[in-house]
């Protein structure tokens, strides 16, 4: 979406009634030359996004969706889930 130039909190508030699973990452740059990183070393405010999603009322899945290090994704996966868990923490779910 970002990488497209579309603005993520509008988005998630446009589709508000069609989202039923969401895959989450974070990206290098905002536009199509942007790839996949650890959340939270990237360019997306993942703490907006989850609180959207929290304003909007989602009770779908969200899902880790990590390409980089294909060798070896374990730790930035983890490091990810840990940068996600400690953004849902600081908004109280």
């Amino acid at each position: 979406t970002v990488r497209y130039g579309a603005d993520l909190i509008k988005s998630v508030e446009e589709t508000a009634d069609r989202l039923l699973d969401v895959h989450v990452k974070d990206i290098t740059e905002a536009s199509p030359k942007g790839s996949t990183c650890p959340a939270g070393r990237g360019v997306l405010d993942l703490p907006a996004f989850f609180q959207k999603l929290i304003d909007i009322g989602y009770s779908g899945v969200c899902s880790l969706e990590y390409e980089s290090e294909a060798d070896d994704p374990l730790p930035g996966s983890a490091e990810s889930i840990g940068y996600f868990r400690g953004i849902l923490a600081v908004l109280g779910r």
